[in-house]
């Protein structure tokens, strides 16, 4: 049997894993394999190590989503201050004591604070969200087109970088080791052990062909994808 490459990007050592486990717990089923307790505690480890691998990437993977999450209400943020000041500019004085009247509001917290910490821009989006609230702003609001489609779609983009990071710290909270840090020790577990393990094995009780066989093509797959990239 062949072992893993070392370079294999970190979500294909989570597939190769996921694999291996899989092809385990159908070939424990019954005869040797299945009460083989040596084999048992190699793949336990390569289970926990998998499962540890997976929540990891998942972390990451949340982490990237509250990052887009939070560009898009930045986004929010700027675009609704173009907007205004545009306004302001215009040679039309209802239009531009209007929108004069939002942006006195709006200046208070500025473009400046998408560059804030997350918890601190939150805290500010809501303190200005609360703001364009006020009875005494909803004619200028009313009377510049798109202004409020504006204060409505950042209201929405505070939201879900709300419901993201609730999901981020509880991806963090739950994540450990980083997914680079786990794939050392899981490749390692099949290299060092299972491998050797089911070669010997599968040598002399052709009980574990199938899975040797199996987790040799398994293994094939992964490692072919570090010539693809």
């Amino acid at each position: 049997m062949k072992k893993v490459r070392q370079n294999i990007r970190i979500t294909d050592a989570d597939t190769i894993s996921d694999a291996l486990v899989r092809i385990y717990k159908e070939a424990a089923k019954d005869g040797a394999v299945a009460k083989d307790a040596a084999l048992a505690a190699i793949m336990g480890e390569v289970e926990t190590l998998s499962a540890k691998i997976t929540t990891a990437i998942k972390a990451d993977k949340v982490s990237r989503s509250l990052e887009d999450a939070d560009a898009k209400r930045d986004e929010a943020i700027r675009s609704l201050g173009t907007l205004l000041a545009g306004y302001a500019a215009i040679p039309v004085a209802a239009k531009k004591a209007a929108a004069e009247k939002l942006l006195a509001t709006y200046d208070k917290y500025g473009k400046s604070i998408a560059g804030e910490t997350y918890a601190r821009e939150s805290s500010l989006i809501e303190s200005m969200l609360e703001d364009f609230t006020a009875e005494s702003l909803a004619d200028a609001i009313k009377s510049l087109d798109g202004v409020a489609d504006l204060i409505a779609s950042l209201r929405t983009a505070q939201d879900d970088f709300n419901a993201a990071n609730d999901t981020a710290t509880a991806a963090l909270t739950a994540k450990g080791e980083s997914a680079y840090a786990v794939k050392k020790p899981l490749l390692a577990a099949i290299n060092d052990k299972l491998v050797p393990y089911l070669t010997a094995m599968a040598a002399v009780n052709a009980e574990y062909a199938d899975f040797a066989a199996k987790a040799d093509v398994e293994i094939a797959k992964a490692n072919a994808s570090v010539t693809k990239k």
